[in-house]
């Protein structure tokens, strides 16, 4: 990080001055001659009042600078710059690093309240600091711990500035009287990923392979082989479900795609011969307009021709494949909601046809199977009983 300068030196009989330089010890690290008066040198900076002292007659001007006291120059230069960009990046750090809102997500009001000064006590409020991941995950354990008789489950997100939570509310109803009493099932077979248990008792562990109509939040509140009381079990149940998937895709693939392009135009029937004017190359007519004579087989009339975009394509075995399955795919994810999703697909099977392939697919998503079912209360509320008949 030394400093030199390039410095241009003036006047008659230039090599005789730089001779004087090196007889003072001047270390002239690089000679550039401009014309027989002119001279380039470059030395370190140290050197440069000893040069002032000896120049006598030449004349000495500093043209650059670089290393180290280049480097001083440039922030010296751009000081005021520098120092905003700096203080522009910590406040953006600090703004980053803020809670602008809190947001509870939950259809109980009276529950939003003492949750959100529950989180105040935490201080996960409007201007406070954000928390670490650790910390956010000891505030859930706490909160879920202290209303574990409000709370199934407790979410804190941190989306920008802002803490959105989410609440899965444990209800456990008042209603002896004319209640519904039901559990809720796998109404698909696979394997158990997610469990929200709104109300009632979840009766299988996750990673558990439940068949279609298995129990898995039941409805029975059970203690000493005996129901102490029935409710209506709420709640969503994820789970890995499979699917096998039959696709046959054409070699040669045709489609029809409408364009944005519409117009309207006059044109005239012969029979079944039409006589559009000023009309795209391909199109579909839709008659608006018309005057025809029923002895006469002659039609006249204005019609909107809206522009068809024709796409033949061939494909190779390999594409065509690609295509299959993009389209096996699609198909099992219009059958999807926005929160459930493809976890694996896998090719089991794969020919060629009648110039078409045909493609077996194993595909596994992600996919709330949970069902409410009627819950018929056991005579006596025995469960021993219930399992002797």
């Amino acid at each position: 990080m030394n400093s030199y300068l390039i410095i241009k030196i003036t006047g008659k009989n230039i090599s005789k001055f730089l001779h004087r330089c090196k007889d003072n010890n001047v270390n002239i690290l690089k000679i550039s001659k401009i014309s027989h008066k002119e001279t380039l040198i470059k030395i370190n900076e140290k050197d440069y009042n000893k040069l002032l002292k000896i120049k006598s007659i030449y004349k000495v001007d500093i043209i650059e600078s670089t290393g180290l006291r280049k480097f001083k120059e440039l922030i010296n230069k751009n000081k005021i710059l520098i120092f905003m960009s700096i203080l522009g990046l910590l406040f953006l750090i600090f703004l980053s690093n803020t809670i602008f809102s809190v947001e509870i997500i939950s259809s109980n009001n009276e529950l939003n309240n003492k949750i959100k000064k529950e989180l105040e006590n935490y201080d996960i409020k409007k201007f406070s600091l954000k928390k670490s991941y650790k910390q956010v995950e000891n505030i859930k354990e706490d909160i879920k711990e202290k209303y574990k008789d409000y709370i199934e489950w407790i979410e804190i997100t941190d989306i920008g500035t802002k803490y959105e939570v989410k609440i899965v509310e444990r209800k456990l109803s008042n209603k002896k009287e004319k209640e519904e009493y039901t559990n809720v099932i796998a109404s698909k077979s696979g394997v158990v990923k997610t469990i929200y248990a709104e109300n009632g008792v979840k009766m299988v562990d996750l990673n558990t392979y439940v068949n279609k109509g298995d129990v898995i939040i039941s409805g029975m509140i059970i203690k000493d082989d005996t129901v102490k009381q029935y409710v209506h079990a709420k709640g969503k149940v994820y789970a890995e479900v499979w699917y096998n998937v039959n696709i046959e895709f054409p070699l040669n693939y045709t489609e029809k795609q409408y364009t944005n392009n519409k117009k309207k135009s006059f044109y005239i029937k012969l029979a079944d011969k039409y006589i559009s004017f000023n009309k795209y190359k391909s199109f579909e007519r839709n008659p608006l307009y018309r005057f025809k004579n029923k002895l006469v087989p002659f039609e006249i009339g204005i019609e909107t021709q809206r522009e068809v975009k024709i796409i033949n394509d061939k494909y190779t075995n390999s594409q065509a494949k690609m295509k299959a399955i993009e389209k096996a795919k699609e198909k099992v994810l219009q059958s999807l909601d926005k929160d459930e999703y493809i976890l694996e697909e896998k090719t089991l099977n794969f020919n060629v046809k009648d110039s078409k392939i045909v493609l077996d697919m194993f595909i596994s998503c992600y996919e709330q199977i949970g069902k409410e079912e009627k819950l018929i209360p056991l005579e006596n509320n025995k469960i021993k009983k219930e399992e002797e008949n």
